[in-house]
């Protein structure tokens, strides 16, 4: 699942990820409440949460989402260093700054997730 607002950010990660043969489906939402309390078939298996969607709250976005999904991996993705650690002090798996490489998400999603059974 990607938490982005709508734009260039939201479209490129939704083509990245959906590439990626540990990715299924990929959904992207732009209102964290609104989705953390819809009712789904399963648990997102991977979050990708935008720190600006969430206005200076990142620590309580990331808890929400692992409360919510305790299985989903969450990555955030953040705009500076205090974003950085608000998310990691809240339990974010990974933390990428702003401007980081296409590789180092992919790099980072297959750490996080099982490689599909072949």
């Amino acid at each position: 699942m990607i938490m982005a607002g709508h734009g260039p950010l939201r479209d490129g990660l939704q083509a990245l990820v959906g590439t990626m043969p540990q990715i299924g489906a990929v959904e992207a939402v732009s209102d964290v409440d609104a989705t953390l309390r819809r009712d789904f078939d399963r648990c997102p298996a991977l979050v990708l949460l935008d720190a600006n969607l969430v206005e200076g709250k990142v620590w309580l976005a990331v808890r929400r989402v692992k409360t919510r999904w305790q299985r989903a991996r969450v990555i955030v993705l953040a705009q500076g260093v205090q974003q950085q650690e608000e998310a990691e002090a809240a339990g974010a798996d990974a933390v990428l700054l702003q401007g980081f490489p296409a590789g180092r998400l992919v790099s980072a999603i297959v750490k996080l997730l099982p490689q599909p059974a072949v």
